[in-house]
């Protein structure tokens, strides 16, 4: 009789180990052989010498970067640009406090477009010939003005390259430039005080070389392109959160001063190119209502003289009571035909200057100037048209973030809004030929007013002439006063629409804006640590062995 053992194999045969097929290899189940995460940790930390030396190699090569590159610092300046519409600002200020009103876009693309001439061709390029941009002194860096001087001779000549200054004796400095093989006749050697030509700019080394300078100097010399490339990437202009109407101009040089002249120059540019280019239609009117007010001057001192003549030659007080309201009729009508005929004339040259500034129809959005003429503005059929275009300029706002220009939608918004523009100038010709059929009908009344005159006795006659003419002259004169004050105030009120909030400041020698060095040493530490941790890991996962295929069965 057998015995089994208490602690021994059971009865029944042991279950197979579990296997599973693959690819025609059979392969065990996963040992457990997977360290766990606390021996991982300790086996990291016993490559302390790794972590230790790599965290300290990455920090000090980021310390050496911190300290050897070449600091920027930054000149800011602030201006507010108002609207060109006092009525567009006012809409703007009364819902500006309801939640939203800032995405229906009021004022937001005039902002635009403004900051749109501030990164335009134009300022730049006047920026970069006052200050001679395209020439650098990249060692030493920092201060141009103690180097040299530069000004552009001719803008369209570039020069792409570099020029070594290498000083010799009494102030002399040698001369061995890289890349400018087109330049000719460069001299080998330059004095402090001379001056060399290199491309389209003159340079000249500064006086105080003289006595002790640098012991060598690179300049280098840029063409137009790549000044452009500079700006655009130094060179921030932005508006400022919140709605604001206040832009912020900031540029980036290692050189303090240089870094607040572009600043100023830019705005110096800016605002000389608006103050400049606002001179329109307004300004035009101005200059011709001041020759029509003294003209109309000249003629009602005539009509008046002649008279207070006539009267004191007839000794008349006052003709008959028939001719006294005949002269009374004659009078309003006349002074209707007056004021028919000055907002005649005033709506003939207001479209002839929105012919002139709409370039033949090619620029539809001049025909908005019909709104303001001031017998139109209250006009329903003005109001609603321009309630249409401010809701078709909201969609295209709104389509413009998810949609490019070129898509259909939008070229249906941009033709609609074109459409209604020219709608809207169709209504200033149709009222020109509208006064035209009254003043052509008042006229005759008039005329027909006259021949009735004709008939009563000649003084009456007479003093009801001399007395048409006074009236006409002096209600033509008080409408021309009142337009030439609105349009003066208008001007006025356009030229100081931009105003310089916080001026550009040259920034403290202590205070570049890069490398902020605490900063990026804390990040060359976290980087080191990350790097050292990040390679031991590597490494200890790359000696944990594999897990042979068992063959299949």
């Amino acid at each position: 009789m057998t015995v089994t053992e208490p602690n021994g194999p059971p009865p029944y045969p042991p279950v197979p180990e579990p296997r599973f097929a693959f690819g025609g290899m059979a392969y065990a189940p996963p040992v457990a052989t997977e360290r766990s995460l606390r021996e991982l940790v300790c086996r990291v930390a016993r490559r302390r010498a790794l972590l230790g030396g790599i965290l300290i190699v990455v920090t000090a090569l980021v310390a050496v970067y911190v300290f050897t590159v070449t600091p920027r610092y930054e000149s800011v300046a602030r201006l507010r640009i108002d609207s060109k519409s006092a009525d567009a600002t006012g809409l703007a200020d009364q819902v500006g406090g309801v939640p939203g009103a800032s995405l229906l876009g009021l004022g937001r693309d005039e902002l635009e477009t403004e900051i749109g001439v501030l990164r335009s061709d134009r300022v730049m390029d006047a920026t970069i010939d006052s200050l001679t941009l395209g020439v650098v002194v990249k060692r030493p860096a920092g201060s141009r003005s103690r180097i040299l001087t530069a000004r552009v001779l001719d803008p369209a000549v570039d020069a792409d390259g570099s020029l070594t200054l290498s000083r010799q004796t009494a102030g002399n400095y040698s001369i061995e430039k890289s890349g400018l093989d087109d330049v000719p006749n460069l001299p080998s050697t330059i004095a402090a005080g001379q001056s060399i030509r290199v491309g389209g700019v003159e340079i000249t080394l500064a006086q105080t070389l003289r006595g002790a300078g640098p012991a060598s100097i690179v300049i280098q010399i840029l063409p137009r392109y790549k000044v452009h490339q500079l700006l655009d990437k130094r060179l921030s202009i932005s508006q400022q959160e919140g709605g604001s109407r206040l832009v912020e101009v900031s540029y980036e040089d290692p050189d303090r001063v240089l870094a607040a002249q572009v600043v100023a120059h830019v705005i110096g540019e800016y605002v000389h190119y608006t103050n400049h280019t606002e001179i329109t239609s307004d300004t035009i009117t101005v200059s011709e209502l001041h020759d029509e007010v003294d003209s109309t001057a000249r003629q009602l001192a005539i009509a008046e003289q002649a008279l207070r003549s006539f009267e004191e030659s007839r000794r008349l007080i006052a003709p008959e009571e028939q001719a006294t309201e005949q002269v009374k009729r004659i009078s309003a009508i006349s002074a209707r035909v007056d004021q028919v005929s000055v907002e005649r004339n005033a709506l003939a040259r207001t479209l002839a200057i929105i012919d002139r500034n709409a370039k033949g129809g090619t620029d539809p959005a001049a025909y908005r100037q019909l709104a303001t003429f001031p017998s139109l503005i209250t006009n329903r059929a003005i109001q609603d048209l321009l309630q249409t275009l401010v809701d078709l300029e909201n969609k295209r706002a709104e389509l413009g973030v998810r949609r490019t220009a070129a898509s259909p939608e939008y070229k249906e918004l941009d033709d609609r809004i074109t459409a209604i523009e020219r709608q809207l100038y169709q209504v200033g010709p149709q009222y020109l030929q509208s006064l035209d059929q009254e003043l052509a009908t008042t006229a005759q009344t008039v005329a027909a007013l006259t021949d009735t005159l004709q008939a009563m006795p000649a003084a009456a006659m007479q003093y009801g002439r001399l007395l048409r003419d006074r009236t006409l002259l002096e209600t033509t004169y008080l409408a021309l006063q009142k337009q030439l004050k609105q349009a003066e105030l208008k001007n006025v009120l356009r030229q100081d629409r931009v105003h310089v909030v916080d001026a550009p400041r040259v920034a403290n020698a202590k205070d570049p804006v890069f490398p902020k060095k605490a900063v990026m040493l804390l990040l060359g530490v976290a980087l080191g640590a990350s790097l050292a941790i990040t390679i031991a890991l590597l490494l200890e996962l790359w000696r944990e062995p594999d897990v042979p295929p068992i063959p299949a069965l």
